[in-house]
């Protein structure tokens, strides 16, 4: 028990590391681009961002699959296996999305009434492939229990996002100048990351048979693609139905917050990184061992949040009109409803991965339905009149009954 708290904590600290490196470069990020862009390109940017959000989520197909699978076949002979075959099924992932999202760029841009969003449709045909490439070497590193890697990768992506979004906007004031410093950010990452792969990893392995996994990647990413779209409904659609139902600056105040809070459950991530790969392989044998050390995450978990939320409320006011002046005002109370949503996620985080690991996805993206209809329902009610803030309310309330549905499988594996 003692080596393995040990290993969880030397991993752990990677993750936590990684995520205090990101958070302050994606806020910091963001910062710039709304005080670059001004509040009504912000408007713009937050909803065109909750699209390319969307888009991102599509061709994350496979990647949770390949955590899974590289976790349980750690340290095996059949590793390489997986590894080769999670690699090939990613490429041909990238180049379906990339091709279609660049089809659909004018007649998506025309569908949702924003016409003028088709060329940086255009330009997110290059960005989202490699975003989920990136991703997938993440995903791959989660699973070796290699954490250090993701800190090289993520500090690589954040840090040359800031760096290349905030030159191209001192040249051109506009939303593809962003796209672009993103496409460079994401570019770099995805070398740090493939060369790290195959330097460390894969040139060191090899096949141990002709076995292949891409069937069974395939097969249970299906569940997994699934959650990934009812995930994007419950989390996009209540900018996007923001952007049919009120005014744009509603979308701007309403996004910004949203950007704030939706990288706060980041630091459960870092939390999770290092700590539930081990959940992979729970037998009679160690289950009460397991349930102990669940319990134990999750409760430092409940202490550090608890405290995040009191910031939140306490301070959100003072830091966002010092930081981007008067503008930003109608961002603040969206903010301080959105304590509830970060609240419930930072929680769902270690329920979603313990049940994937356990081969429980299918399981939960039944329980996300029960969420993504009540977020649809409550939005379309709140949103007309209360606009950025029932927005904000909607989100918070709708994750509710995933979380205690989740927490309801939780307990009948652990127990």
């Amino acid at each position: 028990m003692a080596n393995l708290i040990n290993k969880l904590l030397k991993e752990t600290s990677w993750g936590l590391l990684t995520k205090a490196t990101a958070m302050p470069l994606f806020l910091l990020l963001n910062f710039f681009i709304a005080k670059l862009l001004g509040k009504e390109l912000w408007d713009e940017w937050a909803l065109f961002n909750s699209y390319l959000s969307v888009m991102v989520l599509f061709s994350m197909f496979g990647i949770k699959a390949t955590v899974k699978y590289t976790a349980e076949h750690n340290h095996t002979p059949l590793l390489p296996n997986v590894l080769r075959d999670a690699f090939k099924l990613r490429m041909v992932v990238m180049v379906f999305f990339g091709v279609f999202i660049f089809l659909i760029s004018t007649p998506l841009a025309n569908l949702i009434k924003n016409p003028h969003y088709a060329p940086l449709f255009r330009i997110a045909a290059v960005l989202v492939p490699i975003v989920s490439l990136v991703e997938h070497f993440k995903g791959v590193f989660n699973g070796l229990h290699r954490i250090k890697f993701n800190f090289f990768i993520t500090a690589t992506e954040f840090l040359f996002k800031l760096l290349f979004a905030f030159l191209l906007l001192q040249f051109v004031t506009n939303l593809s100048s962003v796209v672009y410093g993103f496409i460079g950010g994401v570019i770099l990452a995805a070398l740090v990351g493939g060369f790290s792969f195959y330097q460390y990893f894969y040139k060191q392995l090899e096949p141990a048979s002709e076995r292949s996994f891409v069937h069974s990647l395939f097969q249970y990413s299906l569940p997994l693609f699934f959650i990934s779209v009812g995930f994007m409904i419950a989390t996009e659609i209540d900018t996007m139905m923001l952007g049919w139902l009120s005014e744009k600056s509603e979308v701007g105040d309403y996004g910004f917050a949203k950007q704030i809070v939706t990288k706060l459950p980041h630091i459960s991530y870092a939390i999770a990184m290092g700590t539930m790969p081990v959940f992979a392989k729970i037998t009679a044998e160690n289950k009460s061992r397991m349930r102990q050390l669940f319990y134990r995450i999750v409760g430092i978990n409940t202490v550090v949040f608890l405290f995040i939320a009191a910031g939140i409320i306490l301070l959100s006011r003072f830091f966002i009109l010092l930081l981007l002046g008067d503008d930003f005002e109608g961002s603040v109370l969206p903010l301080q409803i959105l304590t509830v949503y970060v609240l419930v996620f930072s929680f769902i985080v270690f329920l979603n991965q313990l049940l994937d690991y356990q081969g429980m996805a299918r399981k939960r993206a039944i329980n996300l339905q029960f969420s993504l209809v009540l977020n649809i329902v409550l939005n379309y009610l709140l949103i007309p009149k209360y606009g950025a803030e029932g927005a904000a309310f909607s989100t918070s309330i709708s994750y509710l009954p995933y979380l205690f549905l989740n927490l309801s499988d939780v307990r009948k594996i652990l127990n």
